[in-house]
């Protein structure tokens, strides 16, 4: 038998968060780690987090992350042994696999022939059936297939269902169908985006289990034969079939449903003779779920369905370290675990280094996917540089971070920030724990679900575990609206903008710098800050100084322009008193109340005042820039990307919410509809044209 051996130099084939992890592993292993990079990603976090760096090409995948000749010729070139493809991009690809072995190199993963079978979502179902695992209905689309032929595929699953890619992952090529007239258009859909992402455009369609719960089990097999599960994570909180949040263990399972899991999941990976780390997909029925809570004789089986195999480690695999760990017989003591390092003992040839009996779990943890989107304009992707980002460091949260303050975050890829893992003895502590670093967490500059994540760790039906896949559907507009900042706090957050600016120009200035804040030899009251309100309207801030040094605060709403001391709504009015100072910080007093806040901001007039919660507030320019182009009845491109079609043209007559063009950005496509009825009189771009964020696509004269 060969004898184990390390790899010397490990080439890491992805980007983000997941190349940075890899490459901490390795530094603890002292084992070399080598990044690729795109030219837009020269300078990102994860080439400075390994040894070196090899450029690939553009800024677009098929460029450079998806290259997969640049990407070998990277590996021998650098002197590398081995090659760790994270997920996503060509993690999955069994020719990309195969080609790292014909090079001579390492594969830090599953055999490409696995790959191939579990990357083939059909052959997936058909190799699970034959080993006994519980399915979900569902069958190939044909590539040539007509409207009529859909429609024959779709009756024989049955509606609702979900049209998927045979490849891949992520959420990508996914769209779910209700009617048969939503088919067509969500099938040539689908295709594009799987084909972008993948490169592979084959679909099949599957029963659609309209209230389930998405509950993975994690697995880890050597090349001697052993195989481990290490218990499951419940992933159930989506948005565009992309998990946003996840746990372990679950919290709508049992102790019987649970073995169930485990024991399909070990079934599944022994059948297909899995090596390295993976992942065994389930969808549950949480109608069985609940009858079983209720105390009804429900076999746990009925509950269970196979979804699918990854591949790979996935995204959220820090929960399952988190909370599994090696308990010594010897001494009964816990040592955690590290995923990458077995990934690399595997593929070294060595033996999982513990038995099944030795794993347990213990405590909580809970992972949220931190992303750059707008989340009331429908979770679009976003962009712009990170002015400020400071993750908060406390007891049992651990951050996955792939972006630092001052980077931009690119349309080109994925918009995922960071990971953010709280662990805690209880559910209930590890939501809180949780959402209180989120909150702590300096973050201007890009739009961020930061809100939305608070708010879900704060509802009281995630807290009582009613978390299924329709959560976030049934659920988001209770969320949105609990993350918005009550009048009081906003204009008590603008005051103590407006007080720290003030007393950071005091300090800057060289005329004068023990003139108080506020001081007026006049008397007049004069206008400080002005700040736009959640409604449109204007917030405007007034200080004066008084002889004892405190000082006399106003935010009004819509004070006339031009009037140094004109009247408007006077939102709140307090005395305020400075205790301390420092860069970002400024502890004040407000009415009798004390409070120590942080405040950051970007030179586009995005403030941030954090704590208790956060409040995001727009500073009005004082002198405004000409207004943007104003068409009426232009629609605009949600963000900068591509435009991958156009459904209209000029002289055409549409209807409000009809599709006029789809762009694609951050490997998703997005919908661009009319925002009324009416003529389409100018169509501006043509497909394959680039666009910037804003920039008017079709114009629709109502």
């Amino acid at each position: 038998m060969t004898t184990p051996e390390l790899p010397r130099a490990v080439l890491i084939a992805n980007r983000g968060e997941i190349a940075v992890r890899i490459a901490r592993t390795c530094r603890e292993m002292g084992i070399r780690s080598i990044a690729v990079c795109s030219e837009v990603d020269a300078g990102a976090r994860h080439v400075l987090a390994c040894d070196e760096a090899v450029l690939l090409g553009g800024a677009s995948p098929s460029e450079s992350y998806l290259c997969a000749h640049a990407i070998i010729d990277a590996a021998t070139r650098s002197g590398a042994d081995a090659v760790h493809p994270g997920f996503g991009f060509l993690a999955e690809d069994p020719r990309f696999a195969q080609a790292v072995l014909d090079a001579g190199l390492r594969w830090i993963g599953p055999t490409p022939a696995v790959i191939a079978a579990m990357g083939d979502k059909l052959e997936a179902k058909r190799r699970m059936a034959a080993a006994g695992v519980p399915l979900v209905p569902g069958e190939r689309i044909a590539d040539d297939a007509d409207p009529e032929g859909l429609r024959e595929v779709a009756e024989r699953v049955g509606f609702p269902l979900m049209v998927k890619a045979v490849a891949g992952g992520g959420g990508k090529g996914m769209r779910a169908v209700h009617t048969v007239d939503e088919l067509p258009d969500a099938v040539a859909s689908a295709r594009r985006e799987a084909e972008a992402a993948f490169g592979d455009d084959r679909l099949f369609l599957e029963r659609l289990i309209a209230r389930s719960r998405h509950v993975e089990v994690q697995i880890v097999g050597d090349q001697h034969g052993h195989l481990l599960h290490l218990f499951e994570r419940e992933c159930s909180i989506q948005r565009r079939h992309q998990k946003v949040v996840e746990e372990s263990p679950s919290p709508g399972i049992d102790d019987e449903v649970r073995d169930v899991l485990t024991g399909a999941a070990t079934t599944a990976a022994r059948a297909l003779g899995y090596t390295s780390a993976g992942t065994v997909e389930f969808i549950l029925d949480e109608e069985v779920l609940a009858r079983r809570r209720a105390g009804e004789d429900v076999p746990a089986t009925d509950a269970v369905a196979f979804l699918e195999v990854n591949t790979r480690l996935q995204v959220e695999h820090p929960v399952t370290e988190q909370v599994v760990g090696i308990r010594d017989p010897a001494t009964g003591m816990l040592e955690a675990i590290d995923l990458v390092r077995w990934q690399l003992l595997i593929a070294g040839g060595w033996s999982l280094p513990v038995t099944q009996e030795q794993l347990v779990t213990r405590g909580h943890a809970i992972e949220v996917r931190l992303y750059a989107e707008d989340v009331p304009a429908g979770f679009l992707p976003a962009t712009g540089r990170l002015h400020a980002f400071e993750p908060a460091l406390r007891e049992g949260i651990r951050w996955d971070a792939g972006v630092a303050q001052g980077e931009d975050v690119s349309p080109h890829y994925d918009p995922m920030l960071a990971k953010v893992i709280a662990t805690a003895p209880t559910r209930t502590e590890a939501a809180t724990r949780l959402a209180a670093a989120l909150q702590d967490t300096p973050l201007v500059g890009v739009a961020t679900n930061r809100d939305l994540l608070v708010a879900v760790l704060r509802d009281a039906t995630f807290l009582v575990g009613d978390t299924t896949t329709a959560y976030l559907e049934e659920r988001l507009a209770v969320l949105q609206a609990s993350g918005v900042p009550d009048e009081g706090s906003r204009a008590r957050a603008c005051l103590l903008a407006t007080l720290h600016g003030a007393l950071q120009a005091q300090q800057g200035s060289p005329a004068l710098p023990t003139l108080p804040v506020g001081f007026c030899n006049t008397g007049v009251l004069w206008p400080q800050e002005t700040f736009a309100g959640p409604d449109g309207d204007d917030w405007t801030v007034r200080l004066r100084g008084r002889r004892d040094g405190s000082l006399e605060g106003q935010v009004l709403r819509d004070v006339p322009a031009g009037f140094l001391d004109a009247d408007g709504e006077v939102l709140l009015s307090a005395r305020v008193r400075v205790h301390t100072l420092d860069r970002d910080t400024l502890d004040a007093e407000v009415d009798g109340r004390r409070q120590r806040v942080r405040i950051v901001g970007d030179p586009q007039g995005r403030v941030q005042v954090l704590g208790p919660g956060v409040v995001d507030l727009v500073r009005r320019p004082r002198f405004p820039s000409e207004a943007a182009e104003r068409i009426s009845g232009a629609n605009r491109s949600p963000m900068p990307g591509s435009v991958v079609a156009v459904a209209v043209g000029a002289g055409d007559e549409v209807a409000e919410g009809q599709l006029l063009a789809t762009v694609e950005a951050m490997k998703m496509e997005h919908r661009v509809t009319a925002g009324r009825a009416g003529t389409v009189t100018e169509v501006r771009v043509t497909a394959g044209q680039q666009v910037a964020g804003g920039e008017v696509l079709v114009v629709v004269d109502g």
